[in-house]
């Protein structure tokens, strides 16, 4: 049987959750650019990977929100999550049923005035093009360039009673005050009885810089924006490998010792 029907059949499992305050290690990472960046083998490496070490505990943490975090999940060579941040951290969900944590989820989303009002009060910005193709919950997204972020529409969400996140050079997002990936994380390792040593965040934007901030282990991949790695200069306890996406993730959780390279693996990236 080759690869591809392989692929079709294979899946990583979670295995039993992790009892509530047991000091386990937790790999929580982005999606686009880190846990589906790089090539195709790489990212079947760290899914055999975590095939061989089921005590980790796979969580999302992506701007994606929930129908497009499904079509993800139909790729074979994508683990399975225990837990999901979605929406730029306003989101979080069970990653077995996907129903939201509540009242964790509330929390995040408390002063939420909703899209509408939002929309009708950013009107007067044509710079801001709402994204209409993608769903959104408790969030609401726009495309904008670089030089069009300014400070009059940074302070007119800041009215609102809101934050705003962008990144890529190109996604404006407006966000509940209190939600954000990393305080997203941080609520859900307080509700886990995680401590921050046990988990190693991963990204490559801006949008990630926050659960750079919670004080655990972090691994900025290889193909980062270079605006979350001036973000990051300094900072320790932080990955940089040369590897892409998967790659990049794999390396550090070799670096940390918490996973053993399988056939063909091996450690070349830096660490500062």
């Amino acid at each position: 049987m080759g690869d591809a029907a392989i692929n079709r059949t294979v899946h990583f499992t979670a295995g039993a959750p992790a009892t509530k305050g047991t000091r386990v290690p937790i790999l929580v990472t982005d999606l686009d650019g880190t846990l589906l960046g790089g090539a195709a083998t790489d990212r079947r490496r760290l899914r055999d990977t975590l095939n061989r070490h089921p005590e980790v505990v796979v969580v999302f943490a992506t701007g994606r929100g929930l129908p497009a975090i499904r079509e993800a999940l139909d790729d074979p060579l994508v683990p399975r999550p225990r837990w999901i941040i979605a929406d730029v951290g306003a989101t979080v969900l069970d990653g077995v049923d996907h129903m939201p944590l509540q009242p964790l989820q509330n929390e995040l989303r408390a002063g939420w005035p909703g899209t509408g009002r939002i929309r009708a009060a950013l009107r007067g910005f044509p710079a801001l093009i709402y994204q209409d193709s993608v769903p959104q919950e408790g969030r609401c997204s726009f495309f904008l360039h670089p030089g069009d972020l300014t400070p009059a529409i940074t302070d007119a969400v800041e009215a609102l009673g809101c934050s705003w996140s962008y990144s890529a050079d190109r996604y404006f997002d407006v966000l509940p005050r209190g939600a954000s990936k990393g305080n997203a994380l941080a609520a859900l390792a307080r509700s886990q009885g995680w401590p921050t040593a046990s988990i190693l965040v991963a990204g490559d934007s801006l949008n990630d810089l926050s659960m750079f901030r919670i004080g655990a282990h972090g691994v900025a991949v290889g193909n980062s924006e270079p605006t979350l790695i001036a973000a990051l200069d300094g900072q320790e306890g932080v990955h940089r490998p040369q590897q892409p996406g998967a790659a990049g993730v794999l390396q550090a959780l070799l670096e940390l010792g918490w996973v053993e390279a399988g056939s063909g693996q091996h450690s070349v990236g830096s660490r500062s």
